[in-house]
């Protein structure tokens, strides 16, 4: 019987993928690496208890436990979900688009597209109201 069963525990664990931020960059332009890089490095700057939890699809950004935004890293742009309720977040811009009733990838209510650093400190107000709420 343990036999059979430690053949099942070790199948099992080759089927188990670890993801790194590398997996997400792979094969992806120099342009949307530094963009990733610049919001990843925006966001760290919120606070110091954020970790970074590359899933299968996205990059979560965690803290105390709690997923506050995704990103998917994409051929030109960053995909980024607010992990808030639609009608929570604060954006006098009109930077996301409500994707409350439609499939994604990320956790949360908001998404935004993001191909540049222009807005930057913008979006970092916006990803702060899911951090703190």
């Amino acid at each position: 019987m343990q036999k059979g069963y430690d053949s099942q525990i070790s199948k099992l664990a080759k089927e188990i993928k670890v993801y790194a931020e590398e997996d997400h960059l792979k094969g992806k332009s120099d342009e949307v690496t530094e963009l990733y890089e610049s919001f990843r490095n925006a966001i760290q700057n919120l606070d110091p208890d954020i970790e970074i939890k590359p899933q299968k699809m996205v990059i979560g950004f965690t803290h105390r436990g709690k997923i506050f935004a995704d990103v998917l890293v994409l051929k030109s742009e960053l995909k980024c979900w607010i992990n808030l309720k639609w009608g929570v977040l604060d954006d006098p811009k009109h930077i996301s688009r409500d994707v409350s009733n439609v499939g994604t990838w990320g956790n949360g209510d908001y998404e935004i597209r993001v191909s540049d650093t222009k807005n930057l400190e913008y979006t970092m107000s916006l990803v702060k109201q899911a951090l703190t709420n």
